[in-house]
């Protein structure tokens, strides 16, 4: 049955083992993440916003995906786990949606399942999930993980076929963990056009979810963050959540009596800046007014906020790209190697997934994908109304070929090996600056085309045209795309095999004396035209 519902210690030793330790316990790829949600009523255009990252230092390629609907075929299953040992039944009807799966190399190679990480259906619902948090070992020894069962590769394209809202997401989610148990420790976010929820998997089978208010934002590293149930209007909790807690002697309450869930299920002694300053530079971004330039690692930072001003798409690109620019903590103006930012080229791909409350729920949601690291790479939309997706962006690495980096035939090695080039010490500025410049000015264009290219469909009239309209758009966005990332990967690797030297002082042009002062070498001059970003097609007729 599902029911509805001191100040943290310094870093020490001990915290800082057991973090490590939890880290190789659970058995997740999705540890430095970050996850972001703009609730309507703060955001510039009135959507609702759900973001996240999705980081690990390997080389895991992704592609883009449709999903059918599929009617009347009962009998069919899921896999709970990776090996694909456990299995759920699914409803005889499920839904169409968009994916990013794992290629078949990483799955052949990892032995690990597909992997979805984000996926919006034909009912307006979506869903992002895998940042991984970490609960205190109370927990976990009272309820421990279950080995073989539901892990974050798993969960979203499993919740997603087979939910019509965002509440009915929520309970299928929490229906699984009541069923078989989760093999690991997590963070989901799910939404549709009216709501949105934030779900916190601690245990094995326990678990809390609240429903996000509309007029408030949420930025999160890889921390458990949710305090108390009666902050929110709406929330689904497991059976025994707080008395599993009370009976093992690990329950925490505050003031007026009510259980505390973050000190409870995790508490501040698993708190440690890896997380927690990508936590404060979400708020310090959104709400410079209430959280100061300061990090402070003490401080409770909540989960929803008041933003200072209404948050736009593309601010929430850059924050998923942000790397504490303007602070001290910033990696690239200060040479320190032991930040983590949110914006890294270790990303495996990045997620943003918008939602429009006044469209209709087939064509409501577009997810702003970026295979591969965001940081200088691309956004492109994905709209859940897309019948299919660029031969690019949807072309699967067969698992024979793993291990080839081809940049030239898939977005996610192109992309990659431009941020691997463009994030070094002695390379950002003259060579990431201009890409990311060039590559912000394509959103802005893709985000006002698309916006209008929804505005049109609406008024074909013919539910099949507007769909055709919308994926031709989508589609022809996302070539492009991996055109110019092939166009930019080459100038930099030109512009930077050209400059390369071991010598890095400059000569004096007539003695060639070696001088005491550095060579400047210039940014690089992006020469791409990228006005076609700008087209938008002709309105449709009505049907």
């Amino acid at each position: 049955m599902r029911l509805n519902a001191e100040k943290r210690m310094g870093p020490n030793l001990f915290s800082v083992l057991l973090l490590f330790a939890l880290m190789l316990v659970i058995p997740s790829t999705a540890y430095a993440c970050t996850g972001v949600y703009v609730g309507s009523d703060v955001s510039e255009d009135g959507t609702i916003i759900l973001g996240k990252s999705n980081d690990y230092p390997d080389v895991w390629p992704n592609f883009v995906t449709v999903v059918k609907h599929v009617d009347n075929q009962p009998g069919r299953t899921m896999p709970i786990n990776d090996d694909d040992s456990v299995c759920a039944e699914i409803p005889a009807e499920t839904y169409h949606y968009t994916a990013t799966p794992w290629m078949d190399g990483v799955r052949s190679s990892a032995g690990l399942e597909k992997d979805a990480t984000v996926c919006a259906n034909e009912c307006g619902v979506s869903m992002l999930m895998s940042v991984t948090a970490f609960t205190n070992q109370a927990a976990l020894t009272a309820d421990p993980l279950i080995e073989n069962e539901l892990t974050e590769r798993t969960a979203v394209d499993l919740v997603i076929c087979q939910s019509a809202t965002a509440r009915e997401a929520v309970d299928v989610l929490a229906g699984i963990m009541d069923t078989f148990g989760s093999s690991e420790c997590n963070i989901a976010l799910i939404a549709d056009q009216n709501e949105a929820w934030y779900f916190e998997m601690y245990t094995g089978h326990q678990y809390a979810a609240v429903k996000l208010p509309s007029d408030k934002v949420c930025v999160f590293g890889n921390e458990f963050t949710l305090e108390y149930l009666s902050d929110y209007e709406s929330s689904v909790v497991s059976a025994d959540l707080e008395n599993l807690a009370k009976e093992n002697g690990f329950a925490q309450y505050g003031p007026d009596g009510e259980l505390n869930l973050f000190e409870t299920y995790s508490g501040t002694p698993m708190r440690t800046s890896y997380s927690h300053m990508r936590t404060w530079i979400g708020h310090q971004l959104l709400a410079p007014s209430q959280y100061g330039a300061d990090y402070d690692e003490d401080a409770d930072y909540p989960l929803c906020f008041d933003p200072d001003h209404d948050v736009s798409l593309q601010e929430v690109m850059e924050l998923l790209r942000n790397r504490y620019e303007g602070t001290e903590y910033n990696p690239d103006e200060t040479g320190r190697t032991d930040m983590r930012v949110i914006g890294t080229d270790t990303a495996l791909s990045v997620h943003i997934v918008q939602i429009y409350p006044d469209l209709p729920a087939e064509m409501s949601c577009v997810t702003w994908e970026s295979t591969a690291p965001a940081l200088y790479g691309v956004f492109i939309p994905v709209s859940n109304a897309s019948t299919r997706v660029s031969d690019a962006y949807s072309r699967n690495q067969p698992a024979s070929e793993y291990g080839t980096f081809d940049t030239a035939d898939y977005p996610w090695y192109a992309i990659k090996a431009l941020n691997t080039l463009c994030v070094e010490q002695d390379s950002w500025k003259i060579y990431g600056v201009p890409v990311r410049q060039y590559w912000h000015q394509a959103e802005t264009d893709m985000i006002s085309g698309m916006r209008i290219v929804l505005q049109n469909a609406e008024q074909a009239g013919d539910p099949t045209a507007a769909e055709a309209y919308i994926t031709d758009y989508c589609c022809t966005m996302q070539e492009q795309a991996f055109a110019d990332a092939g166009k930019l990967l080459n100038d930099v690797m030109w512009y930077k095999a050209k400059n390369s030297n071991t010598l890095k002082n400059g000569r004096n042009p007539e003695t060639h004396q070696i001088l005491d002062e550095l060579t400047v070498i210039p940014p690089l001059e992006i020469t791409l035209d990228g006005s076609f970003y700008q087209t938008v097609p002709a309105l449709l007729e009505k049907g």
